[in-house]
């Protein structure tokens, strides 16, 4: 069985741990007389090597929800791209939501169960649904244009 592969994490705490054992095992006259022999301010060097540390490590983790953020804003764009134009009446609405169920057969059952014959839906929850059956691509061929 081939080794665990440590995470990101966990190497990341281990390179800190090393380095503060580092740090702590040094003495520290020696590397405070250092820094301020090179012109520096060891209390302001700890404090922008923490701030530094911490913005790549924070920048690390949310690189996955910077990649999923620009994928979804990619999915909306292009679902948000196009225009659904509906037949002009109740009656063609209505037959194109019925013929779009008998289309996509894994849809009726959960429409016809909630609905029994759907004369309930009024006009506006078929046009509703029926933006939503373009959205995801669900519409059959029908007299209706599609246009960009």
């Amino acid at each position: 069985m081939a080794p665990k592969e440590r995470s990101h994490t966990e190497r990341f705490e281990k390179i800190l741990d090393f380095l503060g054992d580092h740090i702590r095992s040094a003495p520290g006259d020696e590397l405070i007389e250092a820094a301020r022999e090179e012109g520096r301010d060891p209390g302001e060097e700890n404090t922008r090597l923490k701030g530094l540390l911490l913005r790549k490590f924070k920048s690390h983790q949310q690189r996955k929800l910077a990649e999923a953020r620009e994928g979804y804003d990619r999915e909306l764009a292009s679902i948000s791209g196009g225009e659904c134009i509906l037949p002009d009446t109740v009656e063609e609405r209505r037959a194109l939501f019925i013929a779009t169920l008998a289309h996509a057969s894994q849809l009726q059952s959960a429409f016809t169960m909630q609905h029994r014959d759907l004369s309930e839906f009024s006009d506006e929850d078929i046009v509703a649904n029926l933006k939503k059956f373009y959205q995801l691509g669900l519409l059959p061929d029908h007299p209706i244009r599609n246009r960009k």
